[in-house]
């Protein structure tokens, strides 16, 4: 893991705001979302074959997000409420993953899906709407997500913001 991205990364969230640093069993806690987070993941599973694209697709995305969270609070961070907190979550995840999990928390994929999960939660001019084909394709983005964050778990001893 490039350890200046994250340095860089975790000034620039601390002073917007939207990071705080944790103390205490992070990893015990981390574990504890990540169990919960794949039973979501079941859940997006069964919404997918239901045919429930548009409830899939944004439990999906939650999925993908709660992935980066187990991530960063293994790490000792906790991403707040402030604007751009879900760019930046990903964002952290991302760097602290590095090259163990290419991809899983890309800016691309968690770019796409929040713009796109936002185009389906809230009404607006250019409505927007998910087919199977999409549902799976996030589905999958989500267990890539949860595969990542379980393999930072795995780490000893974690890497730390």
């Amino acid at each position: 893991m490039p350890q200046d991205r994250v340095s860089r990364l975790v000034t620039l969230y601390e002073e917007r705001a939207s990071l705080e640093r944790v103390e205490g069993d992070t990893a015990t806690q981390a574990a504890s979302w990540l169990a919960q987070t794949k039973q979501d993941l079941a859940g997006v599973r069964t919404l997918v074959e239901g045919g429930s694209y548009r409830l899939a697709f944004n439990a999906a995305y939650d999925t993908m997000r709660h992935a980066a969270e187990v991530v960063v609070q293994a790490a000792g961070g906790r991403v707040t409420s402030a604007p751009g907190g879900h760019e930046a979550v990903f964002a952290l995840a991302d760097a602290l993953a590095g090259d163990d999990s290419p991809q899983a928390f890309s800016g691309s994929r968690a770019g796409q899906s929040r713009l796109r999960r936002h185009s389906l939660e809230y009404i607006s001019d250019n409505p927007v709407d998910v087919n199977k084909a999409d549902a799976e394709e996030v589905l999958q983005w989500a267990t890539d997500a949860v595969e990542a964050a379980e393999l930072f778990l795995t780490r000893s001893p974690s890497p730390q913001i």
